[in-house]
């Protein structure tokens, strides 16, 4: 067995306090709140799990945590929110507005580009655009590119991206509340009338669960904590982030940047998203990449021409 997958408990002794106790205290705490709130599921156990074998298994995985411990952070605060969603919501629920800015903007013969596109499904655009908006696939990636950089040891390339990935998404979920927004599969399933009472859908995704004979789709985004959670896009932000952070990595970055566009025709030809609520994740995500730089600089120095792929690579033709 690796030497990092071993456990070893003696070096938990000089381990620092917040692994040996706020850890282990905390997820107890989580998971009495969620008995307290009707009892937590697999998921939840799961989370804890993680954080406590992380946090002690041995000094390696503490390293892991470091990096870990924000994803489960945000996976913490997504399920949370449907037990607040309701109370911190603005009242006004913009419809309309989402909606005309695509059909104003990019309309097609009088559809926006969503209607046009539910007009012309077929099979394999299912299979594709359903594989892509999977969450093993959309946060797999930024997961997997994090333990790269660590086994490189790009902790600070690890770090900033791990962390600019929470507080984009913390903001995404901010814009939730603060200017709620019905997705396009509402308004073809519903009109334009607000209805609190309806339930998320995984609306053209369910074609993909059709297709494999699985309820995949149906498990994840039926369980949406917020139908009106349209803007901004949070799922075109995931490979937007990998694909810059792990840029410099040539053999990566083609597939990390078909990856990302794919995701964003997904977003529209799935129903869940209009174009609008792509542009504005970008600009959240490129927003936070600026204000992280300009308060903590660059993530490394600027490196030579030759040495901008992967080391082994550059190693090996010295």
């Amino acid at each position: 067995m690796p030497a990092f997958l071993r456990p070893r408990p003696g070096q938990l002794r000089t381990a620092h306090p917040f692994f040996k106790h706020w850890i282990p205290g905390l997820a107890a705490a989580y998971l009495a709140v969620m008995y307290a709130l009707g009892g937590p599921g697999p998921e939840h156990f799961l989370l804890a799990g993680i954080a406590l074998v992380l946090s002690v298994w041995n000094d390696d995985s503490r390293r892991l945590a470091l990096i870990g411990l924000p994803y489960l952070l945000y996976a913490l605060v997504y399920d949370s929110m449907r037990w607040y969603a309701d109370y911190i919501r603005s009242p006004i629920i913009h419809v309309h507005e989402p909606y005309d800015f695509d059909l104003h903007w990019f309309g097609i013969h009088g559809l926006t580009p969503n209607e046009w596109l539910q007009r012309h499904t077929s099979a394999p655009l299912d299979l594709v655009c359903g594989l892509a908006y999977t969450p093993m696939f959309f946060i797999g990636e930024s997961v997997l590119l994090s333990i790269y950089f660590i086994a490189k040891g790009k902790i600070r390339r690890a770090e900033r991206f791990t962390w600019i990935f929470v507080i984009s998404n913390f903001i995404g979920f901010a814009f939730y509340y603060l200017y709620p927004a019905a997705p396009p599969w509402y308004v073809s399933d519903h009109g334009f009338a607000v209805d609190l009472s309806v339930h998320a859908s995984p609306a053209g995704a369910i074609r993909f669960d059709h297709l494999i004979g699985i309820p995949l789709m149906q498990g994840f985004y039926g369980k949406s904590a917020d139908v009106f959670g349209a803007i901004p896009s949070l799922h075109v932000v995931y490979p937007f982030l990998a694909l810059i952070y792990g840029w410099y990595l040539r053999r990566f970055r083609l597939i990390a940047a078909a990856y990302f566009l794919l995701v964003c025709f997904a977003a529209v030809y799935l129903n869940h998203h209009y174009l609008l609520d792509i542009f504005l994740g970008l600009a959240i995500a490129l927003a936070v990449m600026a204000v992280v730089r300009a308060a903590f600089g660059a993530v490394e120095p600027r490196r030579a021409p030759a040495q901008e792929e992967e080391p082994d690579l550059a190693a090996a033709r010295t």
